[in-house]
Formats: C-alpha cells, structure tokens, sequence
C-alpha cells in the first residue's frame, strides 16, 4: 500500500490490511491496538509489525503485510473487491451461498492460455453451484488482461489486480493458483496450483516457428510437473459433496498451511509495491530498484519476479535492468520445484 504522508490513516488501510481506524485505535474484528495521538503511521506499522519502506526522492512510502504471523489472519476471505476488465468493481462476497475457485493467472504466463478451460469447467459445475473467478495479477491492469479475457470469452467474474493485493491477503507466490471458497465465505483450501488441463505439447511446426528464446523456455516449461486431472477430480468431489468431501479443509488445517510471513518478505511486498507505483506513474528506470531489492529479498516469490522481468521485455529474458530472468531462475531451482506438489 503506498502513501504520501504519515501522519494521517490511509483510507486504503482496511482494504489491504484488514485494520480501520477507529476512536479506541486499530481495530480488526474483535481485536484493537491502541494508537498514539496525533496519528503516525510509523508508529502504527511498529505495533502492527507491518515493514514501511521510504522512497526518499519520490517523498513516498510503501506499508508492507503484518508478519511475525501466518499470512492468512483467519480461514475466513478477507473483504476482496476488484474490478472488471470494463472497471466494474466486484465483490467477492457478493458470491455467498455458492461454492467459489478463485483462480490467479497473469498475462505473463502460460496459464493465459487456460482461460477458456476455466469457462468449459464452469460450464460443467456452475449448474450444480460452483462459481469461477479468475482474477489477473497484472501491473498493466486491463491493458495486459484484457484481451486475454476477451480471447477466451469468459463467462464467470474475471478480474484484474493491478496491485497484486491477493499476493499480501492470501499469499500468492506463483501463478496459476487456485484457492476454494464455501458458501459461508471460509477458504476450504488455500492458495495451490491450479489447471484446468493437461497443456497440449506444440507440434513440431509450432515449436519450428518460435524465436530461439521461447523454443527454449517451452522446452523446459515441459518439464514442470502439474496434476490437473488430480485437481479436477478433488474440485468435482468437493462440489458434489461439500463440507463431507475429503479434500475441504477444516479452518485450522487452512491456517497450519498458511505459512508465517517473515519481517524480510513483508519488506518485499512494500518494496514490490513501490516498484508497481512508479512504473505506473512513468518512472519505469526508479521503479527497477524496488523491483531488484522485492526480488532479492524473497527469491521464493515468482510473481514479484516474472511481473517485473516482463516490464523489460515480454519474453522474460536476460536483460539490463536485471541480474536474472525466467529460463536461468527456473533451471536452478528446477522443474520439479517450480510448482509445489499437491497436498491432497
């Protein structure tokens, strides 16, 4: 979340963090901390262990996720709006009373392609109660998305976080993930891959056709071991049977996989956030140092990375602005760790 001065709430507060403001302090829930007069925001990151990161040449400061703490505060969904490819704002607790995946994608990945495989399956299990979201983790916002949207004729909500707000609330690291939602708005399972299907290998046509580059990273990009048959199947039988089937989790098996964000990666975010704003604001050049140092302090987050490689060049690959790009960080952390195994 960025600011522009300290001394004063943000009135983005809640929406990214959870916390408002109130007369007997910050208050999330059933829970208020107290707060000092007059207000400082300084003081109020400290007590809330929230990183705020200073851009001193742009007079700006970005304000980081709590840590110390799982990255998900409750099993419950935070209160998520986002808007449309036409700006339209959503809310997703609009949707209760159905069953809801929440799928992540982005314009700068593969899985752009898997949007229409999201419409044929919800096709298949809206009538019986599931409700699709697809939501893009995009700094280029409907530009970047949308026409990824409207390629694959999306019928269900598909929204478009430019701030990726969802990497902070339920802690995306990597796209594509899914994350299921019961009827009483209680994440059942938290964010893991997701795909709808089994990607077709490219003919040997296609493949003769790509740039050096691409052939190479499709090459290796065959390698990653996905389980969308596995995954299918779970979502069909949590559909079908709900709060009895297996693969729903309780409220505390969703916090014991939520894992507890570092003071370091809470930085990161804030640093991500600030390299966000000033590429959008047309300082692309300012915005690679907070790009760098969001990468540096947590390797473990591909969306940090592969948002800010595709700012420099589309295809991901090596470039000035930056010491990595996709095809090297991938090889060495290696295709049978580049998504986590299903825990199911």
């Amino acid at each position: 979340m960025i600011l522009e001065r300290l001394d004063e709430p943000p009135a983005e507060l809640q929406r990214h963090t959870g916390w408002t403001i109130k007369p007997q302090g910050a208050c999330r829930g059933d829970v208020c901390v107290p707060i000092d007069r007059p207000f400082d925001m300084r003081e109020l990151a400290r007590k809330l262990r929230m990183a705020l990161v200073h851009d001193e040449g742009h007079r700006l400061w970005a304000l980081g996720p709590a840590y110390g703490a799982p990255t998900l505060a409750s099993a419950e969904l935070p209160d998520i709006i986002l808007p449309d490819r036409h700006g339209q704002e959503f809310a997703l607790h609009s949707l209760r009373g159905s069953k809801v995946l929440l799928v992540t994608w982005a314009s700068w990945c593969g899985c752009r392609f898997d949007l229409s495989g999201w419409r044929k399956l919800r096709e298949e299990l809206h009538p019986r109660g599931l409700e699709i979201v697809s939501v893009a983790l995009d700094t280029g916002g409907a530009q970047a998305a949308g026409p990824w949207i409207d390629r694959a004729k999306s019928t269900h909500p598909a929204l478009i976080d430019e701030a990726h707000l969802l990497d902070d609330l339920l802690g995306i690291v990597n796209v594509p993930s899914g994350v299921w939602i019961d009827e009483q708005g209680t994440i059942v399972r938290p964010p893991e891959p997701a795909f709808p299907w089994r990607p077709r290998k490219p003919s040997a046509e296609v493949l003769a056709k790509l740039p050096a580059l691409t052939l190479e990273q499709a090459r290796e990009a065959q390698k990653i071991r996905i389980e969308p048959e596995r995954y299918i199947a779970a979502l069909r039988d949590w559909v079908e049977h709900g709060a009895r089937s297996r693969y729903a989790l309780s409220p505390a098996e969703v916090l014991a996989r939520s894992p507890t964000r570092s003071e370091t990666s809470s930085r990161a975010a804030a640093c991500f956030a600030l390299g966000q704003h000033l590429q959008r604001a047309g300082a692309p050049a300012d915005a690679v140092r907070w790009f760098r140092e969001a990468q540096q302090l947590a390797p473990e987050n591909w969306t940090y990375k592969r948002q800010a490689w595709s700012l420099a060049d589309p295809l991901q690959g090596p470039t000035d602005a930056y010491d990595s790009d996709w095809l090297s960080e991938f090889r060495k952390v290696g295709a049978e760790n580049y998504y986590p195994a299903l825990q199911m």
